[in-house]
């Protein structure tokens, strides 16, 4: 085995095989003894403290610079037979395993393995259809307004990251869906959304059910069902949980009915373009203030249509086009069409009143 082939082979080996603590291990000892020799050689400049690290580095990354270098005979020897060698042995070793850590964090991102525990306030999108998934990213990251939260895409097929161009996206690949240590992985219980797409309702019953146990408090669920049937059910033991359902046959009716009605309804909830649906929560509103009393002035100062009032996220006393003189309590949610996204602390009531 020639030089090269030596050097590269003992490099591999020592990437492979040396663990963090042992490499760190193996340069402390290597700068001591450098400095050791260097000392009984008597090279006083280099081994003064501040300059003798600078100079080791520049030494074993072979830059070089030339600014400080051994001036007696066995100094010179010990750098020419000991401290370059063994130097760019550690140095290379180094390089390999930095090269390689990253390498396997790419991969683990790629494949899914990626440990998000420690996530927080974050986005998790379960299930797997294809450019139907891509689509609900895409309206997700079109609101210009959007808390900064990561987007976990979680699914149980075999497959590699859909969206690594995507800085936004992380990806997870389940074993199952209903391993408790797997959604401790995807930090279940403190992400603030969840949005449940399955395949079948089968996987989206089975998955509501779970995250409406394991998810917290303030987390909102949606969940898509094919069936309406199945959402009912669904509703009816998990009340956490938004469910939604295909309503082709009332699109279908209404735009026999009204035509141009499913243009709308596409429109209402797409963010992509043109106005669209948002909702805030009353959290500052003044007591006694009515629908009438806010309606034209959003309307004026914030280009805000109020669409709808709730009791609650989960829709309690919705009221769609709510008669004028409804009084507005804190707490409740205001839904309403808008270019963009307005939060409360972004509207003044009492200028707005006025």
């Amino acid at each position: 085995m020639n030089l090269p082939k030596l050097i590269a082979w003992t490099l591999r080996k020592l990437t492979a095989e040396l663990s963090w603590l042992s490499l760190l291990l193996f340069f402390t000892t290597y700068i001591t003894a450098v400095w050791v020799l260097l000392w009984l050689s008597g090279e006083h400049e280099l081994i003064q403290p501040g300059k003798y690290l600078y100079y080791t580095m520049v030494v074993i990354s072979t830059v070089g610079f030339g600014d400080m270098s051994p001036v007696t005979p066995r100094g010179q020897l010990v750098v020419a037979l000991f401290q370059i060698p063994f130097g760019l042995l550690i140095f290379g070793a180094l390089i390999g395993k930095i090269s390689q850590s990253v390498a396997i964090i790419a991969r683990k991102g790629m494949n899914g393995k990626k440990d998000f525990s420690m996530y927080k306030d974050h986005i998790l999108i379960f299930g797997w259809r294809g450019q139907r998934t891509k689509h609900i990213i895409d309206l997700i990251l079109a609101d210009k307004k959007r808390y900064n939260r990561k987007i976990i895409l979680c699914v149980e097929k075999e497959m590699v990251h859909p969206f690594p161009h995507i800085i936004e996206v992380e990806f997870a690949q389940l074993d199952t869906f209903s391993d408790e240590a797997e959604l401790a992985r995807i930090a279940i219980t403190t992400a603030s959304s969840i949005i449940i797409d399955g395949d079948n309702d089968d996987f989206t019953m089975s998955m509501s059910l779970g995250a409406s146990l394991l998810a917290g408090k303030d987390t909102h669920i949606s969940a898509y069902f094919h069936n309406e049937s199945k959402a009912k059910l669904l509703k009816s033991h998990c009340p956490n949980v938004e469910c939604a359902s295909s309503r082709r046959a009332e699109i279908l009716v209404r735009s026999m009915q009204s035509p141009g009605a499913s243009l709308v309804h596409e429109k209402l909830f797409s963010t992509l373009e043109d106005a669209t649906l948002y909702s805030l929560t009353l959290d500052n509103i003044p007591e006694g203030i009515s629908v009438g009393d806010i309606f034209q002035p959003l309307r004026q100062k914030h280009d805000i249509t109020l669409m709808a009032v709730a009791d609650d996220e989960m829709g309690d006393n919705f009221k769609l086009n709510p008669s004028m003189d409804i009084k507005l309590l804190k707490g409740q949610i205001l839904h309403y069409l808008a270019p963009e996204r307005i939060r409360e602390s972004e509207i003044n009531w009492g200028e707005l009143l006025n």
